[in-house]
């Protein structure tokens, strides 16, 4: 994917003028203007509805007829959607960042915005917030085709279930960030692709077979991360916890760099 950044007039001095408003509001002129994160957006998109409608679609057609699930199977089968398209969203973060400095744009920006860790904060808010409605409104669409395939048994109103709905959504949203800051980190798309996918979904399965790192492994972001996610986790909100530290190291190390750094 080629990130193309489009020219953002008027993000010149006035975000500098005007603060975080007019940082935010320059943030998401270029954020929308790129078209590969429209791309990545509608990836993770059809992946993770399509594959809760081919899974009603096969159960439609089978010769022994709709099975009745629980709500815990159709829970399984919207998690393995939003996890077949989250490879999307972790380059939708990367992309967020590195885009910039491969087109040159990040001098600009950091001209019209000197407050280096200002800015990251201001396309750190967009990025979140995009995934978050993105992913909470694909969640949704996941889970109706869903239930409107058959009978489920039991109801939205268990905690566990809505935790592990919304779990799925929070999820995603640190995961973009955590990928922006690695982005920020690394400023090229390719490698800061390739450490993420090592630091994510290698080293944890490394780790698990070596010896006493079993536990190191459980504390490695994604492992950590969709603890939120488990319906049987037994402590989701203390392992999202550990997640999210990981993420803030990364966004403070990212910022403590682009403030020695030149663009």
């Amino acid at each position: 994917m080629v990130a193309t950044t489009l020219a953002v007039p008027a993000a010149g001095l006035a975000p500098a003028r005007g603060g975080f408003g007019n940082v935010l509001r320059a943030e998401w002129t270029k954020f929308r203007s790129v078209r590969s994160v429209r791309w990545c957006l509608a990836i993770f998109a059809m992946l993770a509805v399509g594959t809760s409608a081919i899974v009603a679609a096969v159960s439609a057609v089978s010769p022994f007829g709709g099975e009745t699930r629980t709500m815990g199977q159709v829970v399984a089968v919207v998690m393995a959607g939003n996890a077949l398209g989250e490879i999307a969203i972790l380059v939708l973060g990367i992309l967020a960042i590195s885009g910039e400095y491969r087109s040159g744009m990040i001098r600009t920006s950091l001209m019209s915005v000197p407050w280096r860790g200002r800015m990251l904060m201001a396309k750190t808010v967009v990025v979140a917030a995009a995934t978050l409605v993105v992913s909470l409104a694909v969640t949704a669409i996941s889970l109706a085709v869903q239930l409107f395939s058959g009978e489920v048994l039991g109801g939205l109103t268990d905690p566990e279930v809505l935790r592990s709905l919304l779990g799925l959504s929070a999820y995603l949203t640190v995961l973009a960030v955590f990928a922006m800051a690695v982005g920020a980190i690394i400023r090229h798309t390719a490698g800061a692709i390739l450490t993420m996918i090592g630091v994510f979904y290698v080293m944890p399965s490394v780790l698990s077979l070596v010896p006493g790192t079993q536990a190191v492994a459980r504390a490695m972001p994604y492992v950590a991360g969709m603890q939120i996610a488990d319906m049987t986790s037994t402590a989701p909100w203390g392992w999202f916890a550990v997640y999210c530290a990981w993420t803030a190291a990364m966004f403070g190390l990212a910022v403590l760099l682009m403030r020695r750094r030149d663009a």
